[in-house]
């Protein structure tokens, strides 16, 4: 069974978060939250430069609205590894090295952007993990972003309490394991809710629900 991109993200020790295409945080895994002091809750659905405040090697601001990753991914360009320094939640600056996956969203103009990223001097980053996530996420030959054909606009089916509270956990980076033990449910009901949640919002993933609940202010 092909692993979803949610769950490689929430499961490693390294630390990752993801964006989506506006440049909201979409995704922010336990590393994250130890390295740079954030709670999930506190960062989920707002921009990261707002969270990062990042600056490149020579001190110039890298991070903001109109972020230079964003700009590659809608142009199909990879994103090669890169270096700059970000802010903890103390105010503490740290050079940070990143790995960027590009996931396809649901409609051709969306996407999620995972960040892999660690300290500099811990040494190099995580190529392994990245391998496993774009393994786990789906490749098909994308359609340029003007002429692709629209998804269909029909509102999902409502989805219940415990579903929001499903996705909830998800987006805080709970596996499937850690939703269980907060629920106080089996890891098979959790699964059970996961397919109702993808079936619903008429997505493949966890991380295109996660995703396109935000945008949706859903959760």
């Amino acid at each position: 069974m092909r692993a979803d991109p949610l769950e490689v993200v929430s499961s490693t020790a390294e630390a990752a978060f993801a964006t989506d295409e506006e440049g909201r945080v979409v995704i922010w895994n336990r590393a994250a939250e130890r390295l740079l002091g954030h709670d999930a809750a506190r960062v989920l659905g707002k921009p990261c430069d707002e969270i990062l405040c990042g600056l490149d090697v020579f001190g110039n601001r890298y991070c903001d609205e109109d972020c230079a990753l964003k700009q590659m991914a809608r142009r199909r360009e990879a994103v090669h590894h890169f270096e700059m320094d970000i802010r903890r939640a103390s105010g503490e600056t740290f050079r940070a090295s990143f790995s960027v996956v590009v996931i396809p969203g649901p409609r051709p103009s969306q996407y999620t952007l995972v960040h892999l990223f660690r300290p500099v001097d811990r040494g190099r980053e995580g190529e392994e993990l990245v391998r496993r996530i774009l393994k786990a996420s789906p490749a098909p030959s994308l359609p340029a972003l003007a002429g692709a054909p629209p998804r269909s606009a029909a509102q999902p089916a409502p989805l219940t309490a415990r579903e929001i509270e499903v996705l909830h956990l998800m987006a805080n980076g709970g596996s499937t394991s850690h939703i269980a033990d907060s629920l106080f449910i089996s890891q098979a009901t959790v699964r059970n809710h996961t397919q109702n949640i993808l079936r619903k919002l008429e997505v493949h993933s966890k991380l295109e629900a996660v995703s396109l609940a935000l945008r949706s202010h859903l959760i």
